[in-house]
């Protein structure tokens, strides 16, 4: 039996625990969904918070039951990372959830994704790419990461398919005396150009 390499690949991990205040159960045309917070902050992501998205009522109906009855329980929520924009270009990042358990571990909220370099530009203290992710009989998805200088010694080019790993954090995350500075942003830790 071979095993296939997909193309295109998106992960999205989160690790943390519920911000309560932060559910919001809805309907959609199609399906019911639920907003959620998950606090990440800590020494990976710096001061952050991951917007998370939960579909199918089962699925839900299950995670708030829980949720009510043990509402500072340590989770782990594993499904897609994704971005959209703005009508300023304001990027916004979420998490879409499928899968969830009770687990202990650093607080962190992280992605690994492959696609197609679109852009990649010179910004203060590093570079922005701009990544195209599709998937069959789908829409090609773009995603915006940041990369800091010292982190990475190649630079891809546009066109080359790369994988990436990353966490959603502030510029600066957490550090020697607690504090973490700037936006919070799809922060690359590792980048490797696969063609």
């Amino acid at each position: 039996m071979t095993q296939t390499n997909p193309k295109h690949f998106n992960m999205g991990n989160v690790f943390g625990r519920i911000v309560i205040d932060s559910i919001e159960r809805k309907q959609s045309p199609n399906s019911e969904f639920i907003n959620f917070q998950i606090n990440v902050s800590g020494r990976h992501c710096g001061s952050a918070k991951a917007f998370c998205r939960m579909w199918k009522t089962e699925a839900i109906d299950a995670f708030w039951s829980h949720v009510r009855a043990r509402p500072h329980d340590p989770l782990y929520l594993r499904g897609f990372f994704g971005q959209y924009w703005d009508a300023q270009n304001t990027v916004f990042t979420t998490f879409t959830i499928h899968k969830w358990e009770v687990r202990e571990s650093d607080p962190r909220a992280a992605f690994i994704l492959k696609g197609e370099v679109d852009v990649i530009s010179a910004v203060k203290g590093g570079q922005r790419l701009l990544l195209n992710y599709s998937r069959e009989g789908q829409e090609t998805e773009r995603f915006e990461y940041w990369l800091q200088d010292e982190k990475f010694l190649d630079t891809p080019a546009a066109g080359d398919l790369i994988e990436v790993k990353g966490y959603l954090r502030q510029e600066q995350p957490e550090d020697d005396f607690g504090g973490s500075t700037g936006p919070v942003r799809a922060y690359l830790e590792q980048l490797r150009v696969i063609s």
